[in-house]
Formats: structure tokens, C-alpha cells, sequence
């Protein structure tokens, strides 16, 4: 590891927690009709392949960070399906 590894591990923890105000304010609302489900989805897509890239290069710090990353766009994504699928149902059985 560099000794500037620090920074990297500042940054991921950065990006990666970016997604938690999101999840919170989706289980506060209960609702995600505003939240496009392809953006997660992509999302959570780039994060495996940048997490086999710090795989191949023995980057331990991304490596830890993508993975939490993965969780939380899979968790948002889960969420917005959820919360759709959900509003969807109650549509219909009001009409």
C-alpha cells in the first residue's frame, strides 16, 4: 500500500456514502416514483466492473469500497422496484 492510500479510502468512503441520504429519504417517503430504476441499475453495473478492475490490481482499499458500494446501489435499486411495484398495486386496487 502507498502511504497516500489514506486519500483513496477518504474518497471511496465519499462516493460510495453519497447513496445513503437517498436510501434513507426513499424509506422515509415510502415512495420512489422520482427515482429512474435504470440509474441504480447502471450504477450497480459500473461498480462490478470497476470492482474487478481493483481485483486484478490488488487494490484493497477500492476493492472494500466498491463492494460496500454494489450493496447500496442494490439496496436503492430494491427500494425504487419495491416502492413501484407497491404504489402500482395500491393504484389498482383503488380503481
Amino acid at each position: 500500500m502507498t502511504p497516500f492510500c489514506w486519500l483513496g479510502a477518504a474518497g471511496i468512503v465519499a462516493i460510495e456514502g453519497s447513496y445513503v441520504p437517498q436510501i434513507v429519504r426513499l424509506f422515509r417517503l415510502k415512495r420512489a416514483e422520482d427515482v429512474s430504476h435504470f440509474f441504480p441499475l447502471l450504477n450497480a453495473s459500473g461498480r462490478v466492473l470497476a470492482l474487478l478492475y481493483a481485483l486484478s490490481h490488488g487494490e484493497t482499499v477500492f476493492v472494500g469500497g466498491f463492494f460496500v458500494g454494489i450493496v447500496l446501489r442494490l439496496v436503492l435499486l430494491g427500494q425504487v422496484l419495491w416502492y413501484r411495484t407497491r404504489s402500482a398495486h395500491r393504484l389498482e386496487v383503488l380503481t
